[in-house]
């Protein structure tokens, strides 16, 4: 029976890591830029906020569950991309990890997450020496108030 289980969970996480890989090749419907904050001895805590832009405007967020290193307390900030998005409404919620911790060439880290509704982000360290990695239990991440501010094009 637990072999049957993880059998269906890789292959799962295979279909989930292949629509994810095919989002990355076509543009993103909006950006996360974030800063995040943890505390942590072997199980911690993290919490911080980010800007989402969607359609020209920017909107805060805040993010619970993103692990920036694994003891000890520490910051991080990371930028994102993220894809099937196309109402705002469904960018909160909680994102599970489909890939953590793979190296960049110019040495970030990158994490791939998505969530309930189908939009995945890619996430990239901008932190010198910070390892992003997702907790267990995902990522939540809950829009806030109205936009900040509108861009201008």
């Amino acid at each position: 029976m637990r072999r049957t289980i993880m059998n269906v969970v890789a292959i799962a996480s295979l279909v989930l890591m292949l629509s994810c890989l095919s989002a990355a090749a076509q543009q993103p419907d909006a950006t996360l830029k974030m800063h995040t904050a943890s505390i942590a001895a072997g199980i911690g805590y993290s919490w911080g906020g980010g800007i989402v832009t969607f359609q020209g405007k920017e909107y805060p967020c805040r993010i619970d569950g993103l692990s920036v290193g694994e003891v000890g307390i520490s910051s991080a900030d990371a930028v994102g991309n993220v894809y099937h998005l196309t109402n705002l409404e469904d960018f909160s919620g909680t994102y599970m990890a489909v890939s953590t911790g793979a190296v960049l060439a110019g040495g970030g880290d990158v994490a791939t997450m998505r969530n309930q509704r189908g939009v995945v982000i890619n996430l990239t360290d901008t932190s010198q020496g910070a390892k992003i990695m997702l907790a267990v239990q995902g990522v939540k991440i809950t829009l806030e108030g109205a936009p900040t501010a509108s861009k201008r094009h």
